[in-house]
């Protein structure tokens, strides 16, 4: 046991080191960046549904009442990570991009039978770009040209709780303290080159509460599962300083502070529901909302509109209860998510369309989980930039056993 939460140890040192850059979308420069795909793989291959999904040996963290479904072995790891190659496509041109880093680290565990308890480590979002446009010159028809970059991002550090009403009925809550600072850099060229530069530092909690309901009729080997979530509005106190520079003369550069000014994560309302069909045949479908419209406006200049977000998958379980070899063992996994995006930039509205598939790949005491996703962004608006990607998914998750009692002295 101890050997394990050193790897665990060591996982989270270099998670903690390598939180940004999740995803070098140009349009992570709205906002406070865009928000990663950072659940378990399973749940992305789902079309990224899991708010009806039980979780006996994986950490589902579309649900908090999940946490309740951990199986026999009552401890559960969790590490994952992931590898997107971005196209990008305008009119100016086109520009490919790789990118991969962890996307989370949970540890969950059943302490009794009917509470369980939870801890985990997650890239909410990200701001990762650089991208080149003009300006005009005041009082002429000619422009300036000027670069836009940016890097950082917001992390939240959880902590959940589950607790089982009965055989069918569970509930759960979430806190998170979101974390993070987002760095934005201006260069413009003229005679000389001007680099304004600023820091804008994100602290603070919010809350979020789940519950599950299943019933099973054995009639027609049919299992229905209902799940329901809610994610409070919460602020977000944003301080930092701008700096502004002259041919990158630092020495003789201007500092201000940023007066400080607060952000928010929006209130989000969803449901979901799962259907199990003779122990093999899995479906999935979430629908989220989430009330952008309700935020105040940032820095930058887009117009928030509420966000709907719509989940599809399909799962295909073993044949056989005991499988004897690892092709018999094997779970595959298909879905579609749409989402309708939450800005808009020139008053078009930024959404997103994904298909996706994965493979499952349970051991004894680890469970392997590894989807491909493509996706576009822009897919139905007739935007300036549409992005075209390739997603890779890989999530861990080592099972263990506390707390049973010594039976041999």
């Amino acid at each position: 046991m101890y050997q394990k939460i050193k790897i665990i140890i060591i996982f989270a040192v270099v998670f903690t080191q390598k939180l940004e850059a999740q995803d070098s979308s140009p349009y992570s420069y709205f906002g406070i960046g865009t928000f990663n795909n950072v659940d378990n793989a399973r749940n992305i291959s789902l079309g990224n549904t899991g708010i009806a999904l039980e979780s006996p040996d994986y950490i589902n963290s579309k649900n908090p009442a999940s946490i309740t479904t951990i199986g026999s072995q009552n401890v559960i790891y969790d590490v994952g990570g992931t590898l997107k190659y971005d196209n990008i496509s305008s009119n100016q041109g086109k520009d490919k991009r790789i990118n991969g880093n962890f996307t989370n680290l949970g540890l969950a565990m059943r302490i009794s039978n009917r509470v369980s308890i939870g801890a985990s480590v997650q890239p909410t979002t990200s701001s990762d770009y650089k991208f080149v446009s003009t300006i005009p010159i005041e009082g002429t028809s000619g422009t300036y040209p000027i670069t836009y970059e940016g890097s950082g991002g917001i992390t939240n550090l959880g902590v959940t709780a589950g607790y089982k009403i009965n055989n069918n009925w569970s509930v759960g809550g979430k806190v998170k303290n979101n974390f993070g600072t987002i760095s934005r850099v201006e260069t413009i060229t003229t005679t000389s080159v001007l680099e304004i530069s600023r820091n804008i530092r994100y602290t603070g909690f919010s809350y979020g509460l789940g519950t599950q309901f299943n019933k099973y009729f054995a009639k027609e080997r049919f299992q229905l599962t209902l799940g329901a979530i809610v994610n409070f509005k919460s602020n977000l106190n944003a301080k930092g300083e701008s700096v502004y520079s002259e041919n990158k003369d630092y020495t003789n550069s201007i500092t201000t502070k940023l007066s400080s000014k607060d952000s928010a994560l929006p209130l989000e309302m969803g449901i979901g529901v799962s259907v199990l069909k003779n122990d093999r045949y899995r479906f999935s479908f979430d629908y989220t909302q989430s009330k952008w419209s309700e935020v105040k406006k940032t820095i930058t200049n887009e117009k928030y509109y509420n966000q709907n977000v719509y989940g599809l998958g399909f799962e295909l379980l073993p044949e056989k209860k005991n499988p004897t070899n690892v092709s018999e063992a094997l779970i595959y996994r298909f879905g579609l998510n749409y989402d309708t995006g939450y800005y808009k930039v020139n008053n078009r509205e930024i959404n997103k369309l994904e298909a996706t598939f994965g493979v499952g790949v349970p051991m004894s005491k680890i469970v392997l989980n590894i989807g491909y996703g493509y996706g576009k962004r822009g897919a139905f608006s007739n935007i300036a930039i549409k992005e075209n990607y390739h997603m890779l998914n890989i999530s861990i998750d080592f099972l263990d056993k506390w707390f049973t009692k010594r039976y041999i002295n």
